[in-house]
């Protein structure tokens, strides 16, 4: 019982460190995209575009080193593993979505000015919508797609 403790507490931190790459890449890209390639679109559409191009491409890191490095899954993945992948990413994603959408109101409420000037509650409500997905992410993965 312990080394299977000791096994998943393993596994658990191997999926934060692909985690934490995969959001660190999707915050750098939400970020860009905001900031830079999307600044002249109005705000709702900019913050979901940024929130989609930045969640993909964590997505793509993860899946990535899902399957070898974090689960230590040694088949081949199949088509029906990907597909249930992609609909679990499609659920975490519109999940996503809809938590910056309805956190939009409170975006102009707090304002916090270290170096740069920028909006409190915008990463607030994006670090908590990534921590909401980060759970079901892990426990659709472990039990739907690489489960031994």
């Amino acid at each position: 019982m312990e080394e299977k403790r000791k096994q998943l507490l393993k596994e658990i931190g191997r999926f934060l460190i692909i985690g934490g790459l995969a959001t660190l890449v999707d915050y750098i890209i939400f970020y860009l995209c905001t900031y830079l390639f999307f600044s002249g679109l109005e705000i709702e559409l900019n913050k979901i575009l940024s929130t989609f191009f930045g969640f993909v491409a964590g997505l793509i890191i993860n899946w990535i080193f899902s399957a070898s490095f974090v689960y230590r899954y040694e088949k081949k993945t199949t088509k029906k593993q990907l597909l249930i992948y992609i609909a679990l990413c499609v659920f975490g994603l519109l999940l996503t979505e809809l938590g910056i959408y309805l956190a939009m109101p409170l975006y102009d409420k707090l304002y916090i000015t270290i170096i740069v000037t920028f909006d409190f509650w915008q990463l607030f409500f994006k670090c908590l919508m990534t921590l909401i997905v980060l759970v079901l992410n892990y426990l659709g993965r472990k039990y739907l797609i690489f489960n031994k």
